[in-house]
């Protein structure tokens, strides 16, 4: 890492590398294991015969450097200017790398685990306007787009299992269908992001205490995700195009009160390419929590978070908003505490 002072403008670069290697074994259970009743009978003979010779040893490894740079800029002495570029990686989830094997008899198709994925790794740029207000707070402006690419992706076929003993499935499973999950796939996710956070301190009387913040996100993606078709916003599970954030609080002496509002918009939770008309979407949601607190003295103090105060449901429909597929409500949470140090 290094860093240069020209001026006004301020930079930092530098790469970081990080070398992973897996090793992970265990036992999977034959193709024909003991049946219910025999579990119930013997159990530990069952599985004695159902996970006999069926020790799996997997290994991976792969090597990844993060090259980054980032300037600043101070337009005025309360405006600052922000440009980055970074790039970073998400490790597999563990339940990929440790030994697994499900087979389907009717589809005559065995799913297996790859100890070999690699993580998921992203370019990013990130652009920023932040305007410093007196005595404590600040408005920003960010713009942020990433290319992620190395999706992880399940059901990939790999071929055909080989039969003969040393076919790596004790003999079994031959003519099978192999499928297992890889990296493919590459999506571009970009948007913008407005913040803005103060402290009232310039207020007389009881009002000093006050402070506020507030934060409002766009998000627009699109890619091929690992599949043949590219896919848009709308399209991509997990991802949610709109939401917001705007926070209250007021304390006095030792009383403090925290009012927060959370938006979120409507996205889409499972997407189905053959039936657009059966996507599941979760509708948007407006939840508002309540946060009281009394410092009894500087090593004890009282809080009490009401959580949902208004008791808010979460909706889910399919296709479009009128065609509900259900709704759960999950009640108001009060959590009581006592915090205290010795």
């Amino acid at each position: 890492m290094a860093d240069a002072k020209f001026g006004r403008t301020g930079v930092i670069g530098g790469v970081r590398m990080e070398k992973t290697e897996t090793e992970s074994s265990g036992y999977v259970r034959v193709r024909n294991g003991s049946t219910a009743a025999q579990q119930l009978a013997d159990p530990v003979g069952s599985a004695q015969r159902d996970y006999a010779g069926t020790r799996r040893n997997l290994a991976g490894s792969y090597t990844k450097s993060f090259p980054s740079i980032h300037v600043n800029h101070n337009l005025t002495p309360n405006l600052k200017a922000r440009l980055s570029w970074s790039t970073g990686f998400g490790r597999p989830p563990l339940s990929n790398l440790r030994p697994n094997e499900t087979a389907n008899e009717t589809a005559q198709t065995l799913t297996i685990s790859n100890p070999n994925l690699l993580p998921l790794t992203s370019a990013n740029w990130d652009a920023t306007l932040d305007y410093y207000f007196e005595p404590v707070g600040n408005f920003s402006v960010s713009w942020f787009h990433k290319t992620i690419e190395d999706y992880i992706v399940s059901g990939i076929n790999s071929g055909t299992i080989a039969t003969g003993t040393d076919n790596g499935f004790n003999g079994e499973f031959g003519g099978f269908t192999l499928l297992t999950t890889a990296n493919a796939g590459t999506a571009i996710v970009q948007g913008w992001e407005l913040s803005y956070q103060q402290q009232f301190t310039f207020l007389p009387g009881l009002l000093k205490g006050l402070a506020a913040s507030g934060n409002y996100t766009a998000i627009e993606t699109h890619g091929n995700f690992g599949g043949a078709v590219s896919r848009s916003t709308n399209q991509v599970p997990g991802f949610i195009p709109r939401t917001g954030n705007v926070s209250v609080s007021w304390r006095h002496r030792g009383f403090s009160v925290r009012y927060g509002v959370n938006f979120t918009g409507d996205y889409i939770t499972i997407y189905t390419a053959a039936s657009v008309g059966r996507n599941l979407y979760r509708m948007k949601r407006t939840i508002t929590n309540l946060g009281l607190a009394y410092q009894v003295r500087p090593s004890l103090t009282l809080t009490c978070d009401v959580a949902n105060l208004f008791n808010e449901p979460e909706a889910f429909y399919r296709g479009i908003r009128d065609q509900m597929a259900s709704t759960n409500i999950p009640g108001t949470s009060i959590t009581l505490g006592v915090n205290g140090r010795f």
